[in-house]
């Protein structure tokens, strides 16, 4: 139906764990594993929904829990790499803009915009120098992608960070075409492939309608929130809303062979 380099198809009569945002908190989502190490079976996908990175206090070690957990899944027998998908959120479409910076016509309010979102948080976490790269800024194009090299170079100093994001989608369905796990939003009058940034920033409101989007009878996202965290199950609609990088919350929802909400965890 889709760009498979932007979309992954979740094969028919599995179950699936859909995670919320996790914004750089590594503790919760470590036991947020946890939990889902108890219940996972062979055979089940798992969908993070984005926001890996983010406000919490070390985007560093919440990606390499991801990692590590994706190492243990695919050790068991039946278990394919394919079946742990990784959606590109807020933060991810963020650091993605940051390492474009020298090309924006203004750079210094670009990146204001970024720190807005956190993504103070996300560079000190890796040790990179915020403030030295607000002070270069004015120095033009030349220094800002020497700057940006210097990120890349430790970006590859830690296993799999570069992989994870070139291996991001930007939605994920089952392949009978009923389910559909998206970041934040969607355009309701355009298409799945058509829906450009709308994913990270919504579409045209409201998310959640009286009537399915297109031909998917059921949609999961995620919100990032200090608080009312929760599952919020709609009639077509599900919203995971995650308290991470705001010491509260965060939540999976595993759904049955049947797209049926079975189980919800939170830590």
């Amino acid at each position: 139906m889709s760009d498979a380099s932007y979309f992954s198809v979740i094969p028919e009569g599995k179950r699936i764990w859909a995670i919320s945002s996790v914004e750089g908190d590594a503790v919760r989502l470590r036991y947020l594993h946890r939990k889902i190490s108890a219940e996972f079976q062979a055979g089940d996908a798992v969908v993070y929904l984005g926001n890996i990175l983010g406000r919490g206090p070390d985007s560093v070690k919440a990606l390499d829990e991801v990692l590590l957990f994706r190492r243990a899944l695919v050790s068991i027998p039946g278990v394919s790499q394919f079946d742990i998908v990784y959606l590109r959120g807020q933060q991810e479409e963020i650091f993605h803009k940051l390492m474009k910076l020298q090309y924006a016509p203004h750079p210094r309010e670009v990146l204001d915009w970024m720190l807005a979102f956190g993504l103070d948080n996300v560079l000190e976490s890796y040790g990179a120098n915020v403030k030295e790269l607000k002070r270069i800024i004015p120095q033009g194009v030349v220094a800002i992608s020497k700057w940006l090299a210097q990120l890349r170079q430790i970006q590859k100093s830690h296993d799999g960070h570069i992989e994870f994001m070139d291996c991001l989608k930007h939605a994920a369905y089952t392949a009978d075409e009923k389910m559909l796990f998206v970041h934040f939003g969607l355009n309701h009058d355009a298409g799945l492939s058509a829906q450009g940034d709308a994913f990270w920033w919504g579409g045209k409101p409201p998310f959640v309608r009286p009537h399915p989007f297109h031909q998917f009878l059921q949609v999961v996202r995620t919100l990032s929130s200090a608080k009312n965290t929760g599952v919020i199950s709609e009639k077509y609609y599900t919203t995971l809303v995650s308290g991470a990088g705001y010491d509260a919350p965060i939540y999976a929802v595993l759904f049955d062979e049947n797209h049926e909400k079975k189980l919800v965890f939170n830590c």
